[in-house]
């Protein structure tokens, strides 16, 4: 087996300004560009010399809030006509960045989507992959894991109440790990760091590529010769970076941003120049299955429309959503996952949504660390969140429905199958 890898770098700056995601109270379109924002791929061949076989496979990093549910059924379809791919070969992974533009036209109490943006978007990202295509080569794949202590959970009961408020004893996953790709020239072609916290530093009405974008690229621009990094985000659902005070978080400025980018990349400095095992190439193999995850209750046609009328907005825009769309008015999401061999060794596993930090930690540690969580890939239903934190409540489990267009959060039986799904790919 040998692995052949391509690269591409896209810059996918909005330009006319556009509404920005992942704030509600934001209004208008962005007023300037803090740091360009971009997607990066990575285009894999996994080939057996002995058989003559080849798969392709697309490896995705965006600065975005996420990839819609809509926009990754269609490049799904344009992947597996182009290049043959499954879905189980496509990994479209969002930095979950709060400061890009919207994906999806569901959810707009997160920011209105532009059609033409994401007409530019898909077209961008299409020719990115042929000149990855393009410049296929032999490479070695390394790994290695450290440390970085930006993030901290964020649900805490206070009084009684589920809040979002720091909480120390909360918990996160602190390890990052990176991946480099290597030429037979000895240069790093590419990496990926894969690391857990919400980029959510700041709330300003302004592009950015946040805290994890900056990361990568002081990475970049270190190394130079023009290989590219890509960040994963893991499932940091309930994890924010650890910016507060009197035990109130705090909206950053782009100050804040510089300085958690430039400590992320301090971790992944020292991985890089400490011990980086290689590993050897594996059968590409992969799966790709969907998991139904009931809602605890479905409206009426009748009971959204008095709900239209709420006094509350967030209320009022929900139930229109809603009606506006009756294909949300359904008994279940489906969980999307996709598992990925990529290395003896190195496995990916892509959720379309926002799981919480118990649901990446738990693919760690059935996997033995052979597989990283990937979670804000190939779509998004909302948040995922555990049994204990349904009986809570809370924003993950309950609060956030209404923006994501959920019926009504998940039953409980949601987490003992996900956790037995997730446990059958891993250990597979």
């Amino acid at each position: 087996m040998s692995v052949w890898l391509g690269t591409c770098k896209i810059d996918i700056t909005p330009s006319p300004p556009v509404m920005l995601a992942g704030y509600s109270s934001r209004n208008g379109v962005f007023e300037g560009v803090h740091h360009p924002i971009y997607t990066k791929a990575l285009f894999l061949r996994q080939q057996d010399e002995e058989t003559g076989t080849a798969r392709n496979r697309l490896l995705v990093a965006g600065d975005l809030i996420w990839w819609s549910t809509e926009l990754t059924e269609k490049l799904r379809r344009e992947l597996a006509t182009r290049w043959g791919m499954r879905a189980e070969d496509i990994l479209l992974n969002a930095t979950h960045s709060h400061s890009g533009p919207q994906t999806s036209s569901l959810m707009p109490s997160l920011g209105a989507a532009d059609d033409s943006y994401l007409q530019e978007l898909e077209r961008k990202l299409l020719a990115g992959i042929e000149l990855a295509e393009a410049n296929l080569e032999p490479v070695t794949i390394q790994r290695g894991a450290g440390v970085c202590d930006i993030g901290i959970h964020r649900r805490k009961l206070v009084v009684g109440k589920m809040v979002t408020a720091p909480n120390k004893q909360g918990v996160t996953d602190p390890e990052v790990t990176v991946i480099r790709f290597v030429n037979g020239t000895g240069q790093a072609k590419a990496w990926i760091v894969h690391y857990t916290c919400h980029p959510t530093t700041t709330n300003a009405n302004f592009v950015s590529s946040e805290y994890c974008g900056l990361a990568m690229e002081q990475l970049e621009r270190e190394a130079g010769g023009g290989a590219v990094s890509l960040f994963f985000q893991g499932c940091c659902g309930d994890v924010r970076p650890a910016l507060y005070r009197d035990d109130h978080f705090y909206s950053g400025t782009d100050t804040d941003v510089r300085q958690l980018g430039a400590r992320l990349y301090e971790s992944i400095r020292n991985v890089l120049n400490g011990h980086m095992h290689e590993l050897q190439p594996c059968p590409p193999k992969g799966k790709h299955v969907k998991l139904p995850l009931a809602f605890s209750s479905v409206p009426t046609l009748p009971e959204l429309a008095a709900y239209s009328l709420s006094a509350e907005p967030h209320v009022r825009s929900w139930a229109k959503l809603l009606l506006d769309h009756p294909e949300l008015v359904r008994p279940a999401a489906e969980l999307d996952l996709v598992h990925m061999d990529i290395a003896d060794g190195l496995s990916l596993l892509a959720m379309n949504a926002e799981m919480v930090v118990e649901y990446g930690l738990f693919i760690k540690e059935r996997s033995d660390k052979r597989t990283l969580p990937v979670a804000y890939s190939n779509g998004m239903i909302g948040y995922v969140s555990t049994v204990p934190q349904l009986r809570e409540g809370g924003y993950e489990p309950v609060g956030s429905c209404s923006y994501f267009g959920l019926c009504s959060p998940f039953t409980e039986a949601a987490e003992p199958a996900i956790r037995q799904k997730l446990a059958e790919l891993v250990e597979r």
